[in-house]
C-alpha cells in the first residue's frame, strides 16, 4: 500500500449543518453556472524551499546556521535527492489544469497583457514559497530474549510534508480583499504495517517490511497537492462570491463547498486554506 496524500490541518467538525443556509447555496449555485470562463494569473514560483527539521545537529561543532542547514541537507534520506523543476512542474501542471477543468482561463504572468484584456478577469493568484520538508515520527518495537528480558528498538515513521503560500488578489470587485492562503500536506510510511524483533542465538533482529516512501511518491504528492489547490481555490472563489453578494442583513452563516464529480452544493467546508493575513 502506497503513502497517500493527505492534508496535514483544517479537518472541521460540520457541526450545525441543519442551521438554514438557503442564501449560500442560492449563491453557490449561480457561481457555479455563471463563473465559466473567468480569468486567473498565476504566477508560479521558480523555487523550491527544502527542510530538513528531525536532523541532529551537532551545535558546538557546526555552530552557525549556514552550516547547520548544510548538515541538515546532506544528512537527509530524502530532499537532497528531489529534483526541484519536477516538484515545481507538477504542483504547477496539475495546478493550472485542476483550474482549467474548473472552467477557468489560466493565463500565467508573461501573458498578463493578454489577461487584463480578456473579458473577464478576475483574480491573480501568486505562488509565493512552496516548501518541501522531510521529518520523521520516533517508534518503538519491544521484543523478549529467551529469560523472557525485554528489549527495546527504535525506528524512524518517514514523514514528507509539502507546504504551500499564495497571495490571491481578487480584482474589479467591490470590497476586494489581498489575502495569504497557506495549505500543508503529507505523504508518511504506511502507518498499518509494523516492524517486529526476532529473538535468535543470543541476538535481536529487526524484521521490517513496511512501505516506505519512495521518491516516486514525492513526485505523486506534488502532483496530488497542485490539483487538490485547484480544487480549495474554487471553494475559495466560491465562497468569496458568496460574501460579497450576500444580501443586505442576511448574515453569512456557512461556508460552501462545490463537489464536481456529483455536481453537488454542500453546506460546511471539511478541507480549506488557513488564513495567514
Amino acid at each position: 500500500m502506497r503513502p497517500r496524500f493527505h492534508l496535514a490541518l483544517y479537518w472541521f467538525l460540520l457541526a450545525g449543518m441543519l442551521i438554514s443556509c438557503s442564501a449560500e447555496r442560492k449563491l453557490a449555485r449561480k457561481y457555479v453556472r455563471e463563473h465559466q470562463g473567468e480569468g486567473i494569473m498565476l504566477m508560479p514560483t521558480n523555487f523550491l524551499y527544502k527542510e530538513n527539521p528531525g536532523a541532529y545537529i551537532d551545535t558546538d561543532k557546526f555552530p552557525s546556521s549556514d552550516q547547520q542547514d548544510s548538515v541538515a541537507f546532506y544528512s537527509s534520506n530524502y530532499v537532497q535527492y528531489v529534483s526541484d523543476s519536477m516538484v515545481l512542474t507538477l504542483f504547477t501542471n496539475y495546478l493550472i489544469d485542476g483550474l482549467v477543468d474548473y472552467g477557468y482561463k489560466v493565463n500565467l504572468e508573461d501573458n498578463a497583457d493578454q489577461f487584463l484584456s480578456s473579458g473577464k478577469p478576475t483574480w491573480i493568484i501568486q505562488l509565493s514559497q512552496l516548501q518541501l520538508e522531510e521529518n520523521f515520527i520516533p517508534r518503538y518495537i519491544y521484543g523478549y530474549d529467551d529469560e523472557d528480558e525485554e528489549y527495546m528498538d527504535e525506528y524512524r515513521q518517514n514523514v514528507i510534508s509539502l507546504n504551500s503560500w499564495l497571495e490571491v488578489n481578487h480584482l474589479n470587485a467591490e470590497n476586494a480583499r489581498k489575502q495569504m492562503l497557506y495549505l500543508s500536506g503529507f505523504i508518511e510510511d504506511d502507518p498499518n504495517q509494523v516492524a517486529s524483533l526476532e529473538y535468535y542465538k543470543g541476538q535481536f533482529y529487526m524484521v521490517n517490511s513496511r512501505d516506505t516512501i519512495s521518491m516516486r511518491d514525492v513526485y505523486s504528492m506534488a502532483a496530488a497537492s497542485g490539483k487538490k489547490h485547484a480544487e480549495l481555490l474554487f471553494d475559495y472563489f466560491m465562497n468569496d462570491y458568496i460574501r460579497v453578494n450576500m444580501p443586505a442583513g442576511d448574515a453569512h452563516r456557512k461556508e460552501m463547498h462545490f463537489d464536481r464529480k456529483l455536481n453537488r452544493i454542500q453546506a460546511g467546508l471539511i478541507e480549506k486554506f488557513d488564513l495567514v493575513r
